[in-house]
């Protein structure tokens, strides 16, 4: 499909633009600088520094209705729901990538799992991005393609995609780290920062799975790109081609961010997980480096500043659980407040920020403190 030539007072967030390597001396009016519009304010930023035109491509842009969407299954009740579906992908990722090693390929497993995935994500995206920051085990690899696959869908569907890509992204979600299967289990386990050499055998996975992953005759080619692509950087930095830009598709882009986020989050033999906020935060530092302008803000609306599970402490020193996610005012979720300032369990209440003038968040609890809450059970799911 051709660019499109539109008037920048056409523009929504969401739509790709394109640098057709035109000469600035030639359309000075043309605005060129490629990549996702965010939001309404850089579009009015656009429209403020006199551009008249730009090029967008409809196939890289998305329409954000999808994010609208409200739930159609209350948190919980699908969080029951969701927690069956959650157990079951782990338990079908580590039997898969165990047999593996030994050489057995079958996914039969993977379609219907994506499948049960999708449709849990649509009846409220909520409960399994929920779970995947709640679950704990030590078997990291296992768990992380789960959380991959539950956050790329998640925002593959924020984004707009249909769902027969859907289907591909979360296939390429589960299987972004087949190749790790192949790496030597002592590198794999290492419970200290991995030697130089180490390393350098560890970035081998991408190639090592993408060329077992193609001997599937029934796996997309963008699922076979994407998982190829999940450690490229914006800036040409990452592994293993080196791909810059545009070079990177949309689902490397996707994975990439899925399993950046898994991994800050995620608790580790050699470090604690960082509070969902803390990791969004140092994601956006790297914007523009890493990712392409404009996806690291809108995984970022996708998941919310606090999201749904994550234990923070107000202002007035009480402490709870958000509840709820709010696109509008991402800073000013939904609350369960269970503690008071002087940590005693209380009858927990629920509090909408927006309402309270001066009350807010000031922090997420670490790890530690977060302990101090069944964070399933108040939000109404299975402990």
């Amino acid at each position: 499909m051709p660019h499109i030539k539109i008037p920048v007072s056409t523009l929504r967030p969401g739509m790709y633009i394109v640098d057709p390597g035109i000469s600035w001396l030639k359309a000075p009016l043309l605005y060129m600088q490629e990549g996702i519009l965010a939001s309404t304010d850089e579009i009015n930023n656009i429209i403020l520094q006199g551009f008249a035109e730009a090029y967008y491509d409809p196939e890289r842009s998305f329409d954000e209705t999808p994010a609208a969407q409200l739930p159609n299954t209350p948190l919980a009740v699908e969080l029951q729901h969701a927690n069956k579906i959650y157990e079951d992908a782990y338990a079908n990722v580590k039997n898969f990538l165990e047999s593996a090693r030994g050489g057995a390929l079958d996914l039969t497993f993977a379609r219907p799992l994506v499948g049960d995935i999708i449709k849990s994500l649509a009846r409220n995206v909520d409960a399994l991005v929920t779970l995947s920051l709640l679950k704990k085990t030590d078997e990291y690899t296992y768990a992380h393609s789960v959380n991959v696959t539950i956050f790329a869908v998640a925002f593959a569907n924020f984004l707009g995609m249909p769902e027969d890509r859907l289907h591909n992204v979360g296939l390429a979600g589960l299987l972004h780290d087949y190749g790790k299967a192949l790496i030597p289990h002592e590198i794999l386990t290492a419970p200290r920062s991995l030697t130089f050499q180490e390393f350098e055998t560890m970035r081998e996975h991408v190639l090592l799975g993408v060329e077992k992953i193609k001997q599937f005759s029934n796996v997309e080619p963008e699922t076979i790109e994407g998982i190829a692509q999940h450690h490229e950087k914006h800036n040409g930095t990452g592994y293993p081609s080196r791909l810059s830009g545009k070079q990177i598709g949309v689902f490397g882009r996707v994975l990439s961010l899925s399993d950046v986020y898994d991994a800050l989050s995620s608790k580790r033999v050699y470090k604690n997980p960082l509070p969902p906020n803390k990791a969004l935060g140092m994601m956006y530092k790297m914007r523009g480096q890493a990712w392409a302008p404009g996806y690291v803000e809108r995984f970022i609306k996708m998941v919310g500043i606090f999201p749904v599970g994550t234990a923070v402490e107000l202002s007035n020193e009480h402490r709870g659980i958000v509840c709820r996610s709010n696109t509008n005012f991402p800073a000013q979720p939904c609350i369960l407040v269970a503690q008071d300032p002087d940590g005693r369990a209380i009858q927990p209440q629920f509090v909408d920020l927006t309402r309270f003038i001066g009350l807010r968040i000031t922090r997420s609890l670490s790890a530690t403190e977060s302990a101090a809450f069944d964070i399933p059970e108040l939000l109404g799911g299975p402990a």
